[in-house]
Formats: C-alpha cells, sequence, structure tokens
C-alpha cells in the first residue's frame, strides 16, 4: 500500500470514530419519535468536505451504524449504514458537479439531508407497517440535519482560517 491509501484509510477511520461519538454521546431525546437528535451529521458533512464523497460517505455510514449498534438501535443499523452512505454521497457529488457555486456544500447538504429524510421516513413505516403514524418523525429528522448542517458550517467556518484549514477548504 501506498501512503495515500495508508492516509485515506487513516482519516476516514478517525472520522467513522468522530461520528460515532458524536451521535453517540451528544444526543438529545426526542419524545415523538421515541429516538434522539444527535450532532453525528455535522461530522458526516465535515468528513465529506474533508475527505470526499467516497471517504466522507464511508466514515458516515460506519460510524453512524456503529452508534446504532452501541446505542441499542441494532434494528436499525444496516437502515442507518446505507441512508448515510446515500446520504454523504449525495452531498459530494453535489460539490463535484457544482464546482462553481459558491454556496455548493450547503447546497449539497441540503440534498444529502432530504435523502435522509425520506430514507428514514420510509424505514421506519416499513418497521412499523403504516406510512401515516411514522409522519410524525419527519420534524425529528428535519431538526437533526438542520442542526448538522449547522455545526458542520460553524466548524468548517473556524478551520478555514487556520493554516490546514486553508488548504483542505476551498470556500
Amino acid at each position: 500500500m501506498n501512503d495515500k491509501v495508508i492516509k485515506d484509510m487513516v482519516y476516514t477511520s478517525l472520522f467513522a470514530a468522530l461520528i460515532c461519538v458524536a451521535t453517540f454521546i451528544i444526543k438529545v431525546p426526542s419524545v415523538v419519535t421515541n429516538g434522539y437528535t444527535h450532532l453525528g451529521d455535522g461530522f458526516i458533512f465535515i468528513a465529506v468536505t474533508l475527505l470526499g464523497k467516497k471517504n466522507g460517505a464511508w466514515a458516515g455510514a460506519i460510524g453512524a451504524s456503529l452508534a446504532d449498534l452501541i446505542g441499542g438501535y441494532s434494528f436499525y443499523a444496516l437502515p442507518t449504514f446505507i441512508i448515510k452512505f446515500v446520504m454523504g454521497y449525495i452531498m459530494g457529488t453535489m460539490i463535484e458537479k457544482l464546482p462553481n457555486i459558491k454556496h455548493k456544500r450547503i447546497i449539497g447538504s441540503a440534498m444529502g439531508s432530504l435523502w435522509q429524510i425520506f430514507a428514514y421516513y420510509v424505514v421506519g413505516s416499513l418497521m412499523v407497517g403504516s406510512f401515516i403514524s411514522t409522519l410524525a418523525e419527519i420534524p425529528g429528522n428535519t431538526i437533526q440535519s438542520a442542526a448538522g448542517i449547522i455545526v458542520a458550517f460553524a466548524f468548517t467556518g473556524v478551520f478555514k482560517h487556520t493554516s490546514i484549514g486553508k488548504n483542505m477548504l476551498e470556500c
């Protein structure tokens, strides 16, 4: 293996761990959904920004599904893995496809969030057998996505003013 492959593996693993911690530790219980709102999505958006769509998506999928396993939501681990991977990949693809757009990371995060909200609605509906009762989860998932976008942009806004961040963040 060359140095770039090893470096990519280390950064992807590091972000998977950060995402797991941000999802598992930093959470606000939600009575409506019987789940919680967490800041892990923000770290997924940061991972995609810094690592690119493929490695950022892998970090998000691994970290978030590990948090589900550790946190007692094992029945959501596989759906979470798929949903978070696709969410990160959508964000990364939007960043690539909109190279000259100033707010491409916000657009990518919003598009990935829309996917996540829809996908968790469908998965939750299939799990409980009702597409009506799970409509109540949409506001909680929307708040979680919005919190993730705010965390990601607050962090990268500060990070881009550091010597390392200037080289890693282009906008």
